[in-house]
């Protein structure tokens, strides 16, 4: 049972660590000569270029007009960088369904995931190259037999279009032990269309696997608020299984909705409902 438990935790791992394309924008300092964000307390947000800013009032130049923003009522500013066809950037080009890929989360960036309801996972850029993180499994969680995970991660941007990265997720439980996931990942393109190819080796009882894990998954963004996600993998004897879906975008949050088929129980369960939430910080 425990090596049967283990086989579809290193599933688990699998999706969930190999595809991450591209994480949070990053905000450089503020400057008044550029476009900016600014997010009230109420949850309004206005984009402008500041005229005048002092300690009581912000006097911001809008698209059709003027406005003046009393600076006790706000939130944050952000500069405005996103260059491109939509509206904002897409606020979590780090996965695609589940894990990280080769690129990056920036430093001082991170985020926030649930998956399926009752997992979390938090993790954080310490560098522009490296990033940590973990997270549990609620229902194991308060049922005292708690599920953990570590999540570290190196990534490094070769050019514009190019991404490599690799790092383990380890996944513990109460009293049987750990299971580990090493990876490889390599990402071409960019935030709202790209393509990650990975291979990984999980680590069970102390013992290596036998065969890699392979990974080909992709994304494209065709609006503003939805882009397509595609993840599927082969594993030992031809094993295939995928998630295929839509994520909903916006500024800093994200929605996913898709499908897990899996081929060799497709004649009694055709597929299985996938659900994701994000928010980056």
């Amino acid at each position: 049972m425990q090596h049967l438990l283990s086989k579809f935790v290193l599933i688990g791992l699998l999706t969930s660590y190999f595809n991450k394309s591209f994480s949070q924008t990053e905000t450089a300092t503020l400057r008044e000569d550029k476009i900016v964000i600014i997010q009230m307390k109420n949850g309004d947000e206005y984009k402008g270029s500041i005229l005048k800013k002092d300690n009581e009032r912000i006097l911001l130049s809008m698209e059709n007009g003027e406005i003046n923003l009393i600076v006790s009522n706000v939130n944050s500013i952000e500069n405005y960088d996103y260059v491109g066809k939509f509206e904002f950037a897409n606020p979590h080009d780090t996965r695609y369904f589940f894990g990280p890929t080769g690129i990056p989360i920036k430093k001082g960036k991170g985020y926030y995931q649930n998956i399926l309801v009752t997992t979390n996972f938090f993790n954080y850029g310490i560098s522009n190259n490296i990033s940590i993180g973990g997270g549990f499994e609620f229902i194991s969680t308060v049922s005292g037999s708690p599920i953990w995970f570590l999540t570290p991660k190196i990534g490094h941007h070769i050019s514009e279009n190019i991404h490599m990265g690799g790092g383990f997720i380890m996944a513990g439980f109460a009293a049987e032990g750990t299971v580990t996931l090493g990876y490889g990942i390599f990402t071409v393109g960019q935030s709202e269309t790209n393509l990650s190819v990975g291979v990984g080796y999980g680590i069970i009882a102390g013992e290596l696997s036998d065969y890699p894990a392979i990974m080909m998954s992709g994304t494209h963004r065709i609006s503003k608020s939805i882009a397509l996600l595609s993840e599927n993998y082969v594993i030992r004897d031809n094993f295939y299984f995928g998630i295929h879906g839509i994520r909903i975008l916006s500024r800093k949050n994200s929605f996913d909705i898709g499908t897990i088929v899996i081929p060799e129980i497709g004649e009694w369960i055709p597929a299985l409902p996938y659900v994701g939430y994000v928010r980056v910080f």
